[in-house]
Order: structure tokens, then C-alpha cells, then sequence
């Protein structure tokens, strides 16, 4: 029985390979080596245009380290000929001259950084020595050449307070945009408490990013795993949360060529399929498929979730985070409305 075409891929997160040359604390895959049996070159290509079969608009290309992949530039180059935005995300090690020419000749003239911490922070948190400076060095080389830079920050205890001070570095150095995330309790993040944050510290660089909204120096996205409908959410976010995407309109791909709801997500259960199995088709048109994420409705929902006035558009926010903190998708306690009204914020006492 399928879905006929009530959802559709429109975003679709891809682990191009697993292998990565760093060594993150917080890294949710634990990535470092590759897959067992990755994906061919045949095989990706392939992917492709099942890809554009189903719809999908937007392709973000993660690693492991994306550039360590042998077949990177063919899959770039098929999604944009096929008329599927690409968006890569690097750790701005192999961010070099040579791929840095190569982006171009591909024509791709955006990339995203992932930089999450000043100098020995950084360094610290991605478990290479001297990167800090490697990274700002490669992502000015990148802009001499044309490519313009955006920068991912996954927040965690270590480096939550330093937003202010990135983001006057980011506008220093000319970026275009930024995303922050919260770590998640998964694969090596799991195994380093330091890195958890608490609701009060999260909600203080929540308000932070209200001022940097208001500089309009930079587009910041707040990721779906911070929020969700706080006092403050109508000038924070970008586009108003409308309920976690995963199963609905993104899919995650696996290095190996398996199928999750959403790659943050890594319990074993979130694998839905296997394209060397059945057809990505097949996969997404199955109603039993992606039935957690597309059958989840607020009579479901427990604890603050199930009592909230938001309950039937948020559902819990994002998954993955609710899943991190709860090993369900039916309750969200790091969500920063219910630490409003834990508070008794309101907007009032925020003027």
C-alpha cells in the first residue's frame, strides 16, 4: 500500500561517504572510517535519478567529509544537470585551490563550513590541531576565488558561549549565512557529557541570535532542533516551525545506500530501507515506511508536548532531538516554550 503522493522528498540529506579526516567530539555517525560496502559510482549515480523521480528539489551532500568521497564531483555534477539544487557541507579541511577550482567548473559557487568554536575550541571540539586557522585561511581562499561561504555551528556546553564572539568574527569575514544547531546525544556525543547543554544557557544565545537578526548583517537559520515557538520565534527564525519534516519532505541517505526519516536520528530502528533492496520509490510511497514520523498526532504526544496549545502543528518539534533526550518522538523537554513557561517568560519581560 503506498502513499500515493501525499509527501514528497523535497530535501534530501545525503552521507556521501563515511570516511572524514577529523575527529569530532560530537560527531553523531562517529564518522572516521568508511561504510562497509559503500556506494559505487554507478550506484550514486543512479540515486540520482531516482532522486528526481520522486521530486526532490535540494540535495545537501555531508560526510564523514564529502570531498574524501572518489565520485563527489560526478554526483555534483548529475543533480545539477538533472536541475537538483546542491548544498555542500564541509569541515574546510580539503576546502584547497584544486577543489576550490573544481566547485567553479562545476558551478557551484556556495559551500558551507562548519566552524564551531574560536581558535583552540574549535580544535578541541573537531579533534584536529591547528584547524581553527587552516579553516579561515581556506574559506578567504574560497571567496578570492568567487565561491561564496556559509557556516554550520553545532552548540554544545563547550562553546555556547562564544556565539557573540563568532558571530562578529563571521561578520568580519564576510559570510553570507549562518546555521546553528544543538548537538544531539548520538554516536560520539553520547560518550562526552560536556558537551550537553542546559535549557537556561540555550534560551540566553536563543535571545542573542534576536540581535543579530535585528543587525541584518547575515541570513542566521535557527535549525529545527532549537524552538519552537517561543515569544520570541516570529523575529528569531526565519520561516515559522511547522512540525518536524522527516519522513514528509526530507529523507536521509546513508553512505551503504540505506534509508532514514532523518541522518540525525541514529537508533537502529530509523532505518527504513535499503536501495540496493527496493527502489527509493518503493521506500518512500510505503505508508508502513515512514509511519513514526507521518502518523504522529498530539493525542500521542506526552508530558508538556501533549498539554501545549501548539501541540498539533509542533508534535514534539524535532525529532531527533526528542529522540536523544527521551528514546521517543513523543516529548520534547529541552523545548525553549516550555522553558517560557516553566519561567513565566512573557514577551512583556523581554522588552
Amino acid at each position: 500500500m503506498s502513499e500515493k503522493r501525499k509527501y514528497y522528498p523535497h530535501f534530501a540529506v545525503w552521507e556521501l561517504t563515511n570516511r572524514c579526516n577529523a575527529n569530532c567530539l560530537h560527531c553523531g555517525s562517529s564518522s572516521g572510517k568508511s561504510r562497509i560496502n559503500e556506494l559505487s559510482r554507478e550506484e550514486a549515480l543512479h540515486l540520482c535519478e531516482e532522486l528526481k523521480e520522486l521530486g526532490c528539489k535540494v540535495v545537501g551532500i555531508i560526510g564523514g567529509e564529502f570531498f574524501l568521497s572518489p565520485y563527489w564531483q560526478d554526483v555534483c555534477l548529475k543533480l545539477k544537470g538533472l536541475e537538483i539544487q546542491v548544498a555542500l557541507l564541509t569541515n574546510g579541511i580539503l576546502l584547497t585551490e584544486k577543489n576550490i577550482h573544481i566547485l567553479n567548473d562545476i558551478g557551484i559557487k556556495f559551500i558551507a563550513v562548519s566552524i564551531d568554536g574560536i581558535d583552540g575550541t574549535h580544535d578541541y571540539l573537531r579533534g584536529v590541531p591547528g584547524l581553527f586557522e587552516k579553516v579561515l585561511a581556506n574559506i578567504r581562499l574560497a571567496q578570492n576565488n568567487g565561491i561564496g561561504i556559509g557556516i554550520n555551528t553545532a552548540v554544545s556546553g563547550i562553546n555556547i558561549d562564544q556565539i557573540p564572539e563568532l558571530y562578529s568574527l563571521f561578520c568580519n569575514l564576510g559570510i553570507k549565512s549562518w546555521q546553528i544547531q544543538c548537538v544531539e546525544d548520538f554516536g560520539r556525543a553520547n560518550q562526552n557529557p560536556e558537551l550537553q547543554i542546559t535549557a537556561d544557557k540555550l534560551y540566553t544565545m536563543y535571545k542573542s541570535v534576536l540581535k543579530f537578526q535585528q543587525d541584518q548583517k547575515m541570513k542566521i537559520d535557527i535549525a529545527d532542533n532549537i524552538g519552537h515557538f517561543t515569544s520570541l520565534e516570529p523575529y528569531v527564525r526565519t520561516h515559522p516551525f511547522r512540525g518536524c519534516p522527516a519522513g514528509k519532505w526530507n529523507i536521509g541517505i546513508e553512505a551503504d545506500g540505506k534509508i532514514r526519516g532523518c541522518l540525525s536520528i541514529r537508533n537502529d530502528e530509523n532505518v527504513v530501507g535499503d536501495i540496493r533492496q527496493r527502489s527509493l520509490k518503493e521506500i518512500w510511497e510505503d505508508s508502513e515506511t515512514f509511519k513514526i514520523f507521518r502518523e504522529r498526532t498530539p493525542d500521542k504526544l506526552t508530558g508538556f508536548c501533549k498539554e501545549c496549545e501548539f501541540a498539533h502543528i509542533c508534535l514534539a518539534g524535532c525529532s531527533s532531538l526528542a529522540y536523544s533526550l527521551t528514546n521517543t518522538f513523543l516529548e520534547n523537554p529541552m523545548c525553549l516554550r516550555k522553558y517560557e513557561v516553566e519561567m513565566g517568560i512573557s514577551p512583556e519581560s523581554l522588552t
